[in-house]
């Protein structure tokens, strides 16, 4: 037990004021940072969750209406819970299969250094493209006529051409295609970080136990991995559960006019439904109660992902 002495405590005393006095400089930068977070963020948030139990029409007054805005969502509302399946498909689909290929690809870069720094710049401007830009363009390749980009090669090797767009089947498909070539940047540099970091003692000593490349990925490569893959499956999967730009443009004439999801709804996203009801119907107390709704799904999910992949990755 630490016995403070007199001398001791004098000088504890003596340094303490200046310490405060150092200190309070920099609480005082945090209060506008902290000020406008709490405007702009966190008094949102709340404000949408209570407003989530009234029935408000922007020009209506506020009626409570309880928890019926929430129940009417799961009981009522059959496109939101289509909306929800299609964004738990394309999320399901487009992340593991943009992080396989990714990983693929660092994986064929990482083994040749002299061209390292041209593939990562060229694969990572897919990602700071805006996603209007990346839907224009890919409705010219998956436009359902034979004029069509992919159609025109489909019909080179005798295959005919494809509804893309306008198919209940194909639309989701189509955009999981984008969504993998969009977010293949990112995860591509990330993935090359990880590379460059694992000793290369490590192979050469799996190479002396007459390991071969097959296991040097899963006993090697692929653990030391796991915190960027980590932090790659989640932050992919609260990108794909947000989607909503590039379902939206390449939707606007496929069902209708302003990104309706269409046909009947096979594209519709979470966010795209939220949208409809809180800007074009005006149903903000709906939209809140809907928006809180995926809220706490995206929470829930990235949470289990967390506990998951730290349980089973301690590396």
């Amino acid at each position: 037990m630490a016995v403070v002495t007199t001398d001791s405590a004098r000088a504890i005393a003596a340094t303490t004021p200046k310490k405060r006095k150092h200190f309070r400089p920099f609480v005082l930068w945090l209060v506008p940072i902290l000020g406008l977070l709490f405007v702009f963020s966190i008094l949102p948030i709340f404000a949408s969750f209570c407003l989530g139990f009234f029935d408000y029409e922007v020009l209506q007054p506020l009626q409570f209406v309880g928890v019926n805005n929430f129940v009417y969502a799961f009981k009522t509302d059959p496109v939101f819970v289509k909306s929800l399946g299609n964004t738990f498909y394309y999320s399901l689909v487009s992340v593991p299969l943009g992080m396989a290929l990714s990983l693929l690809i660092a994986q064929f870069i990482h083994s040749r250094a002299h061209l390292k720094s041209f593939f990562r710049t060229t694969y990572f401007i897919s990602y700071i493209i805006p996603g209007a830009a990346v839907a224009l363009v890919w409705s010219f390749i998956f436009q359902s006529s034979k004029f069509g980009i992919l159609n025109a090669l489909l019909g080179y090797v005798g295959i005919p051409a494809q509804p893309w767009l306008n198919s209940t089947r194909l639309v989701i498909p189509a955009i999981i295609i984008i969504g993998i070539w969009r977010g293949l940047g990112y995860n591509l540099v990330l993935f090359l970080a990880g590379l460059v970091n694992i000793p290369v003692e490590f192979y050469e000593a799996a190479k002396i136990d007459g390991a071969n490349a097959w296991q040097m990925f899963w006993k090697i490569t692929f653990p030391m991995l796991s915190p960027t893959v980590l932090l790659l499956t989640v932050t992919g999967s609260i990108g794909a559960l947000q989607i909503f730009d590039i379902p939206y443009i390449m939707t606007a004439g496929a069902g209708g006019t302003g990104g309706t999801g269409g046909p009947e709804n096979a594209s519709r996203m979470v966010v795209m439904w939220i949208q409809k009801m809180g800007f074009m119907d005006f149903r903000m107390g709906y939209a809140s109660a809907l928006a809180f709704i995926f809220f706490v799904i995206t929470l829930a999910l990235t949470l289990i992902q967390l506990r998951y992949l730290r349980t089973r990755w301690s590396y």
